[in-house]
């Protein structure tokens, strides 16, 4: 019994963790930002995104910006964001998109 809790937790766990890396969307950062700003920016805006903290019993869960070269472009100018909060029954939503085009953003 005690092998079927544990496998269990094992892959609940990992899919956790899929479902958390899906969630990333590719976005190209606001031409003259550099990514460290657009890091900062997009942190803090989204911890503080009005639309998931006034009217719903949301919490803030992350704010990911992972820069890469994930088309061959400059790894500067691109990133995999998320901007997610979670309700108390532990459906998590997010506000990527929103956040992402308030800053200037764009889906790259």
């Amino acid at each position: 019994m005690r092998f079927a809790t544990l496998a269990a937790s094992v892959i609940f766990a990992a899919v956790g963790v899929v479902r958390a890396a899906d969630d990333r969307l590719l976005y190209t950062i606001p031409a003259g930002d550099s990514m460290d700003q657009f890091t900062a920016d997009f942190q803090a805006l989204c911890s503080t995104w009005h639309p998931a903290i006034h009217g719903n019993s949301l919490t803030f869960l992350q704010a990911l910006v992972e820069p890469g070269d994930f088309q061959g472009n400059n790894a500067d100018t691109e990133a995999k964001i998320v901007c997610s909060w979670i309700d108390p029954d532990g459906k998590v939503s997010t506000f990527t998109k929103d956040v992402a085009a308030s800053l200037g953003a764009t889906p790259a």
